[in-house]
């Protein structure tokens, strides 16, 4: 048995958690988020949301292989994606002509998902351990960061001094720039997507969005953005996005 909010292992039977203190009851579980429980690929097991955005959800889990916390995203693009998860795990389209363009959509997300995952040994990304086709949608396991993000530390704790934030931000950009060689841009550089860890340390997460940019691609890409950390060519699909996209996004988390 095992809590669901934090993935600790529990006595069978237990009402709350010794390790978070929350409750292990499953109740109110929005009808198209996985259910609490689900084992997806044979090995990962799945707990509560962390989070969704207009693209995917991303919860907690369990790899049951080797014994360690992970986070999960799931590709969902809300508005043309729906679940009841009473009946099944299975993702349905709410509308069918729009079948290519979810296909297209989710075969991309799996193809950046192997891209990133060349990125593993730079320390200030999150690291992508596994990604696969399932439920008619797309996973990619992370791994699960201890930690807080720059949001939640500047609501907490009031703002960075300049000269800390830019030194705990050299990492990040250090890493974007090793991501920009490769010709892939991030796409979503914000305070929600940048986790201070336990150690003291910055790392950019959710690569959801993260695209290359090099060829034909750069100007056919998704209107993807987090209004006043995007700029305005990330406001067209036909913008010409590049590094100079997430250089911008940069100094707008730092500011």
């Amino acid at each position: 048995m095992y809590c669901y909010h934090c993935m600790c292992e529990l006595p069978e039977g237990s009402e709350f958690c010794i390790n978070c203190g929350k409750s292990t009851a499953v109740e109110n579980i929005p009808p198209h988020r996985l259910l609490p429980g689900t084992v997806l690929h044979g090995r990962y097991l799945i707990g509560h949301a962390l989070g969704e955005g207009g693209f995917g959800i991303t919860y907690i889990g369990y790899d049951q292989h080797i014994g360690i916390k992970i986070a999960v995203k799931e590709f969902f693009p809300h508005g043309y994606a729906n679940r009841n998860n009473t009946a099944s795990s299975d993702v349905t389209l709410n509308y069918h002509n729009e079948s290519a363009y979810y296909t297209n959509a989710r075969d991309q997300f799996l193809r950046e998902a192997k891209n990133l995952a060349k990125f593993s040994d730079v320390p200030s990304i999150v690291d992508v351990r596994d990604y696969f086709a399932e439920n008619n949608t797309a996973y990619i396991v992370m791994e699960y960061v201890d930690g807080e993000t720059l949001t939640s530390l500047v609501r907490n704790k009031g703002p960075f001094e300049p000269k800390e934030i830019f030194r705990l931000m050299i990492p990040v950009m250090n890493a974007l720039k090793t991501m920009h060689g490769e010709a892939v841009i991030h796409r979503d550089v914000s305070p929600d997507n940048v986790m201070m860890t336990d150690k003291g340390r910055l790392k950019l997460m959710d690569f959801g969005s993260a695209r290359y940019y090099a060829g034909d691609n750069k100007k056919t890409m998704s209107v993807v953005l987090k209004p006043g950390y995007a700029p305005f060519e990330q406001y067209s699909s036909d913008g010409n996005q590049g590094p100079w996209t997430d250089v911008y996004a940069v100094c707008a988390t730092i500011y």
